[in-house]
């Protein structure tokens, strides 16, 4: 039998209430999910004013980079020709190959998915890296 660690609910909404204060701070409203290390959503968040489109785009960049383990915007060959062409069509198209989904990881292990959608590139990682540096420094007290 194989166990693993996932992230709970109040963990969730720690990650997500950093990602808000980093959002407003840079004023993007941002659309903020949290997966488990399956990458099935565990808490979503759409900030006021939050497109509507990004909601599914937030939970599918959670759900790649947590389920493949690793950043959304590490998927450099991608494109036409390139070794991974075509694989953000696996998975029902929910495999994002785009900037804002980050992996979390406790331990060598991926514990779940952080992302966020709405902002530039830059403003999307930015958010995100501000809600695992919360869960990290929660995690030291503990």
């Amino acid at each position: 039998m194989i166990t693993y660690q996932t992230l709970s609910l109040a963990e969730a909404n720690l990650i997500l209430d950093a990602c808000q204060k980093k959002a407003e701070e840079i004023g993007v409203p941002e659309v903020l999910c949290v997966a488990d290390a399956a990458g099935y959503p565990i808490a979503l968040r759409r900030l006021d004013g939050g497109k509507v489109t990004s909601v599914q785009i937030a939970m599918n960049k959670a759900f790649t980079a947590a389920g493949h383990r690793k950043p959304t915007h590490h998927y450099k060959n991608a494109l036409p020709g390139e070794e991974a062409f075509g694989i953000f069509t696996q998975h029902e198209g929910r495999f994002t190959v785009f900037v804002g989904g980050f992996p979390i990881v406790v331990d060598g292990k991926v514990v779940g998915g952080v992302a966020a959608s709405g902002g530039n590139g830059e403003q999307d990682i930015a958010v995100c890296e501000a809600g695992i540096a919360a869960l990290m420094k929660h995690l030291a007290k503990s």
